[in-house]
């Protein structure tokens, strides 16, 4: 059997879905971004929660999308890249129809403020696709890109508030964004490590690729990460210091914790499994504390 017909024949369980398509990482941001907004007791319009949705998911397919027509093994690359490589026509009209929507949002739904400052945010994820395109190693010679996705991200996912509380500078500076982003990487540097095999041929600027032993001591340092940040949240709430951030840093902190629980299993489950429950470390204790 050819290799296209094997691709094609492929056949996905249901849990799998969300992160085939996208979905997971645009709830993540959706709902930190809420869990900020509570935290901050800010309101901040249903169209900036849909339109952080979009643009994170739009962000998110277009990086797919290249990766499907880069992939040095399409058999052993992972599902989602697989996934996208075969039904890469009809994923790239649905991208081009949500970044029209994208647009009518951003032009003619959000405040011109939250416009003006993700267009700041705006040159980082050009650089980071472009580095993906024609790169390999560490972002801007020096940041795994692991690291510099999840500040982004962290960033991305939390300047709907800060815009909405005229508190700009706090979305690059504050412990809470900082914090979050910590989750972030870990979640990210996680997900490269877990999916070593399957990047071997097709992303050599995964971590693991060019600093192979980050393999060998990833679990230590997520719990030296955990600990740390569960330390800064005990710390935070008996010297109330920064209160209102208090159930992000606990929120993170906890995230932080599941993914360290979780990297000992590594092998012992599938990666597709690994690869779900460390998105869930993100968005369940972020859940959680919106919910409580």
């Amino acid at each position: 059997m050819s290799l296209t017909p094997r691709l094609l024949s492929t056949s996905y369980p249901i849990w799998l879905w969300p992160n085939l398509i996208g979905l997971d990482a645009p709830c993540i941001a959706t709902v930190w971004q809420k869990l900020f907004a509570d935290s901050f007791n800010i309101k901040i319009p249903l169209s900036n929660y849909l339109t952080l949705f979009l643009v994170v998911w739009v962000i998110y397919s277009v990086d797919r999308l290249m990766d499907s027509k880069s992939l040095g093994n399409k058999e052993t690359a992972a599902l989602r890249h697989r996934f996208y490589f075969q039904h890469f026509h009809i994923m790239l009209v649905i991208t081009l129809i949500c970044f029209g929507c994208v647009g009518y949002l951003c032009l003619a739904v959000i405040p011109f403020e939250m416009l003006k400052t993700g267009l700041v945010i705006s040159p980082f994820v050009l650089v980071y696709l472009l580095h993906r395109k024609w790169s390999r190693g560490p972002m801007m010679v020096f940041i795994p890109k692991e690291i510099f996705v999840g500040l982004v991200f962290a960033v991305g996912s939390t300047l709907p508030g800060h815009v909405w509380s005229s508190d700009v500078p706090e979305a690059f500076l504050s412990p809470s964004v900082i914090v979050f982003g910590i989750l972030c990487s870990i979640n990210c540097i996680a997900i490269s490590v877990w999916e070593r095999d399957l990047d071997y041929q097709n992303d050599n600027s995964a971590l693991p690729q060019f600093f192979p032993i980050i393999t060998k001591i990833f679990t230590p340092i997520s719990w030296i990460v955990f600990v740390t940040l569960f330390i800064f949240s005990v710390y935070s709430f008996r010297n109330h210091y920064d209160s209102e951030a208090l159930p992000i840093i606990m929120a993170s902190s906890f995230g932080c914790g599941i993914i360290a629980v979780l990297s000992h299993y590594e092998g012992k489950a599938s990666k597709n499994i690994m690869r779900l429950l460390a998105d869930m470390a993100v968005l369940i204790p972020g859940l959680v504390f919106v919910i409580a």
